[in-house]
């Protein structure tokens, strides 16, 4: 049995406001940061084709282990937890409910694909350089406001709104249960495609950001795994183990 949505505008609206805080928050502190430190023009210029703001700290910083720990902590562990918690619980959620109340036909499918044109939006790449510094700086700020932002959310559905965040974390307490092996599976498969696709694209439109193409069906693969599971757990860790693996090649493959 799957646990009901208890969801209103109001959580979207609410969610997606605390969301862009540690955004908003992030860049206030790279742009403060860059009025008191000279711009380095040289590791601009070499970063202008690395794209991603991740890509570009990255590529700028190849031999810091701290760069390497504090990329780690935002793309592997803070992003999938929030996004997921955001993008999957909340907002697909909403949007599954409200549209089979409308009595919409394949109401799931639509939401997930909603959903996914959203999530493929916000990752596309940035082709501006910046500083390594003000980057890593603004990182660390939005990693604790983002992580601050997700207990406030977590207290204010348990505590005022009475949801039961264990049914959709462990899919009503069951980890460990036969289909497990299948959902391995099948996230095993979505990262391999996900991968296979984006060296396609960018081997066949050298210089152009196709990264949303990818990311799109990504995220397609994830609504699906939610929706058949509600198991929020498996799409943190299959979105964990792309960041995980992205972030790692991009790591040797600066260095």
């Amino acid at each position: 049995m799957k646990p009901s949505v208890p969801w209103t505008g109001f959580d979207v609206l609410l969610f997606l406001a605390l969301w862009l805080a540690p955004l908003l928050a992030g860049v206030a502190t790279a742009y403060v940061a860059s009025l008191n430190q000279p711009q380095v023009q040289a590791a601009a210029e070499d970063a202008k084709d690395h794209g991603h703001l991740i890509a570009q700290l990255v590529a700028q910083s190849k031999n810091s282990l701290v760069v390497f720990l504090t990329a780690f902590l935002a793309v592997v562990v803070v992003a999938p937890i929030i996004e997921e918690f955001l993008f999957r619980m909340l907002f697909q959620g909403w949007l599954e409910a409200k549209f089979k109340q409308l009595q919409i036909p394949y109401a799931s499918g639509i939401a997930i694909v909603i959903v996914s044109l959203c999530f493929a939006a916000i990752h596309m790449n940035n082709h501006g350089a910046i500083d390594a510094q003000k980057l890593l700086t603004g990182l660390v700020v939005s990693c604790i406001f983002s992580l601050l932002v997700f207990v406030a959310g977590i207290v204010y559905l348990t505590q005022i709104r009475n949801v039961q965040i264990a049914d959709y974390l462990l899919g009503m307490g069951r980890l460990f249960r036969p289909g497990l092996f299948t959902c391995t599976g099948y996230c095993l498969l979505a990262i391999l495609l996900c991968f296979a696709l984006n060296f396609a694209l960018t081997q066949t439109f050298p210089g152009t950001n196709v990264a949303p193409i990818p990311i799109f069906f990504f995220s397609l693969a994830l609504g699906i795994l939610y929706s058949r599971t509600q198991n929020l757990s498996y799409c943190i860790l299959l979105h964990a183990c792309l960041n995980g693996i992205s972030l790692t090649l991009l790591w040797f493959g600066a260095g």
